[in-house]
């Protein structure tokens, strides 16, 4: 007697079979990924031989192989060393020719617009492992780099300084065709790694440049620049500088790793300060706190927009012996949380701890004397409606603290209206007096809200007389309050 195929059976079937379409589509993109070091740096590239369907072809993003001496891609437990074949700098990418054979397979390219709104896969290997892991995002829309975000559309000389250079030539250039995202979760250490979807290539990650208005600022290149690198592209010069400049930092670009093979004993040290931790929040959301970099305030205060130098300026403007010449030889380390695209800035030779209050989970440091302390809340969030609730409900438990949080309308920043890309924030402050009428403590306060998640940064004083007989503790707050105000969502 033979058996029919039931509704149920049936729909197990489809989905056995979805299961396994989804298993060999990952699993075809997964080995077509290669990891690339290119002397300090690391980042990621994709196998793609072209129209021609070359063998052991690389596409790379420019900036993370441009200027290095010794390139090395990594694949399944496999090396060879590469050269650069071809670079098309309008759009950042680089194509580069392995000098052993290692098989890997090509992916195609996605042909029409790209997958808006649905997760698309992007690519990552964790420290001192082979594995690929998938890590999923949204794309928003493609635009062009100049219109990357309404925080930058009216400040284009800012970003053209963050900018990659080459004979007086940015790259990639402010008209080149770019894909942001709805998802804040890449970082400038993705540099190179393919955005796949069914398969195939839709984009390349690329947001490697160096700060914009002091903020990290994200973006990908999409597959149509593939064909124009092929075409279009033209012989690498062996005169190119790394992307940074001769003196600039040179790791900022593509991210350092502890595990990359061309560093030194001492170097690979260093690089292991950068690496990731994990916390989690009041909801049980965990955050990933990835310790990115370390540069100077000079570095910093120059890749600002014009506007916000004038904010630090003004900082100092009534103070008759201490000058912004005095921060420039500070460093400051920059930290990116995952999943909100949080970039956090705090002066170097300070650390980060975890500590939950009724606010939430909140990362803080405090100055060498103990007289300043700094806190991040981060939260995430679904929607601009959900992050002006967290807001509130976060302003409602301060103010029964004993903080006034409300704002001048002068330290209101509302772009919440945006449809691609919300954003809010305010700037609140406080003064503590004694009886005598003069000052004991201070608090200052900064808010942003980023398409539905939170950051608050809150910076405490809670003894001004020490500070104003400690150089050493006024310096730490001036760096603080400046940090305070570079730390922020990133630009995507």
């Amino acid at each position: 007697m033979k058996k029919l195929i039931t509704p149920r059976t049936l729909s197990a079937c489809l989905l056995i079979v979805s299961m396994m379409f989804i298993h060999l589509t990952l699993t075809a993109q997964q080995n077509s990924v290669v990891q690339i070091h290119a002397d300090k740096g690391s980042g990621y590239g994709v196998a793609y031989g072209g129209p021609q369907n070359l063998p052991d072809r690389i596409v790379t993003a420019l900036h993370v192989v441009a200027g290095k001496s010794t390139i090395l891609v990594m694949w399944q437990g496999k090396q060879s060393y590469a050269s650069i074949e071809k670079i098309y700098k309008a759009s950042d990418l680089a194509l580069l020719k392995l000098h052993t054979p290692l098989g890997i397979p090509p992916l195609a390219l996605y042909s029409g617009n790209p997958p808006w709104d649905t997760n698309v896969q992007f690519w990552e290997i964790p420290l001192n492992t082979r594995q690929l892991t998938p890590k999923t995002t949204v794309l928003e829309e493609q635009t062009s780099l100049s219109r990357i975000s309404p925080r930058v559309a009216n400040s284009s000389g800012g970003l053209t300084k963050a900018l990659c250079q080459d004979g007086g030539q940015y790259y990639p250039g402010m008209t080149a065709e770019v894909i942001n995202f709805k998802e804040p979760n890449i970082r400038k250490a993705h540099s190179g790694s393919p955005l796949t979807y069914n398969g195939k290539i839709v984009g390349l990650v690329d947001g490697g440049a160096n700060l914009v208005g002091g903020k990290s600022c994200v973006w990908a290149i999409p597959s149509e620049s593939f064909l124009r690198l092929y075409s279009q592209g033209t012989p690498y010069p062996g005169s190119m500088q790394a992307c940074g400049g001769a003196s600039g930092n040179q790791y900022m670009f593509s991210g350092m790793r502890s595990d990359n093979p061309l560093l030194s004993e001492e170097e690979r040290y260093q690089a292991s300060d950068f690496e990731s931790s994990s916390i989690s929040n009041m909801e049980g959301m965990n955050l990933e706190i990835y310790h990115d970099y370390r540069m100077s305030f000079e570095e910093l205060y120059l890749s600002m927009f014009e506007e916000d130098q004038h904010y630090i300026d003004d900082i100092f403007e009534s103070e008759d012996d201490y000058t912004l010449d005095n921060l420039y030889n500070s460093s400051v380390d920059i930290y990116t949380e995952g999943s909100t695209g949080v970039t956090l800035m705090v002066p170097s030779n300070t650390y980060l701890t975890a500590n939950r209050n009724e606010y939430g989970t909140y990362l803080g440091t405090t100055s060498p004397g103990g007289s300043i302390s700094m806190h991040f809340y981060i939260s995430p969030g679904y929607d601009m409606s959900q992050g002006m609730q967290t807001m509130e409900n976060f302003k409602y438990g301060m103010q029964q603290a004993g903080y006034n949080m409300t704002p001048h309308p002068d330290d209101i920043e509302d772009y919440s209206y945006d449809d691609y890309n919300p954003y809010y924030s305010e700037f609140v402050s406080q003064e503590f007096y004694n009886e005598y009428n003069e000052v004991v403590a201070d608090f200052t306060g900064e808010i942003m809200i980023n398409d539905g998640d939170f950051l608050a940064i809150v910076i405490l004083v809670s003894d001004w007389d020490r500070l104003e007989n400690d150089p050493n503790e006024l310096h730490f707050l001036y760096l603080m309050e400046s940090c305070a105000q570079f730390s922020d969502f990133a630009y995507y």
